[in-house]
């Protein structure tokens, strides 16, 4: 089965945290790990990687923390999947019938295309999907 690991689940979660919060200053690790549920210690090491990857920034200090090194327009899903994750590849490394060659690389062409997006239209995705949920009676 695919499925992505712990570490890329929670290191979108904390980029995502950080573009909501975009402009508003550092937040303290304890905010996003609190906010997202994340385990404190895990969050710390992948906070390093997306450091190391050019997508945060941190701060010393009293009002120290992390902020995201670029605009959430700026920084694509697919980016930091990479980053966390490594190369897509859905094909069969080594083995599997040549036949299916041209499959696999259409469903590895179509799941970059659907995670090539940035996080501002993560965002704008998730305000309009909670809009038509929002409803009066």
């Amino acid at each position: 089965m695919f499925s992505l690991s712990a570490k890329s689940t929670y290191g979108v979660s904390a980029v995502l945290e950080l573009a909501y919060r975009y402009g508003g200053g550092a937040v303290q690790i304890r905010e996003i790990a609190s906010s997202q549920e994340i385990p404190h210690h895990y969050l710390e090491q992948i906070l390093v990687a997306l450091k190391r990857g050019g997508f945060v920034q941190s701060f010393r200090g009293a009002q120290g923390g992390y902020a995201l090194a670029r605009p959430p327009a700026d920084i694509q899903l697919y980016e930091v999947l990479t980053l966390l994750e490594g190369p897509l590849n859905v094909a069969p490394e080594g083995r599997g019938d040549e036949r299916l060659c041209g499959l696999w690389s259409a469903l590895t062409s179509d799941i970059r295309q659907r995670l090539d997006r940035s996080f501002a239209e993560i965002i704008e995705e998730i305000r309009r999907n909670q809009e038509h949920f929002n409803f009066s009676i």
